[in-house]
């Protein structure tokens, strides 16, 4: 992952049009709010909880059991699973 420093307190949001504080922001609501459900996880599961997350992120509704599992063991393309 590449690290990209944009200076909110300077009054810089934006980076390249493309880095925007507000995607991580929305992102880490997202998550809190997903997290909720759990009432806190260990952290040695939470690595398990970013994957199942970013799964969801990735695939949304359209995803089907037979996918999920394929995705957790890494044996998956996913044009193959998903539900139409």
């Amino acid at each position: 992952m590449t690290h990209r420093f944009v200076n909110v307190k300077a009054g810089i949001k934006v980076k390249g049009r493309v880095y925007h504080v507000q995607n991580v922001n929305a992102y880490a609501s997202r998550l809190k709010g997903w997290m909720r459900r759990f009432h806190g996880v260990a952290t040695r599961y939470l690595p398990n909880y970013l994957g199942w997350r970013r799964m969801l992120e990735r695939h949304g509704e359209a995803i089907s059991p037979p996918l999920c599992l394929a995705l957790s063991v890494g044996r998956a393309t996913p044009q193959h699973f998903i539900q139409t």
